[in-house]
């Protein structure tokens, strides 16, 4: 009966406007603001003790901006057995599961 009067469930999806879910991608203006605080330590942290270098800094916004999609992509990259054999590479990579 429900498909008879909304017709088809993919032309509902195809005929909106917006392709993106709109709940993925709003975060509150605080969780901006602690992003970019947390994020910004390692750079700060360079320049203050004149370690830092233009590589160092594109290696951390490549290393975070890599470890962020692959945390969010639905794919699993890096399979489960191999955080049980090396259990600290947990806490250098971001995973789905």
């Amino acid at each position: 009966m429900m498909s008879l009067l909304l017709g088809h469930p993919q032309t509902v999806t195809i005929s909106t406007l917006s392709t993106v879910r709109v709940a993925a991608v709003i975060h509150p203006f605080a969780e901006h603001i602690a992003y970019y605080a947390l994020f910004s330590i390692p750079g700060l942290t360079t320049i203050l003790t004149g370690t830092g270098s233009i590589i160092s800094f594109a290696g951390y916004i490549t290393y975070v901006d890599s470890m962020n999609n692959m945390g969010h992509c639905n794919f699993e990259l890096i399979p489960n057995w191999v955080f049980s054999i090396f259990p600290p590479l947990k806490y250098l990579m971001y995973t789905p599961s």
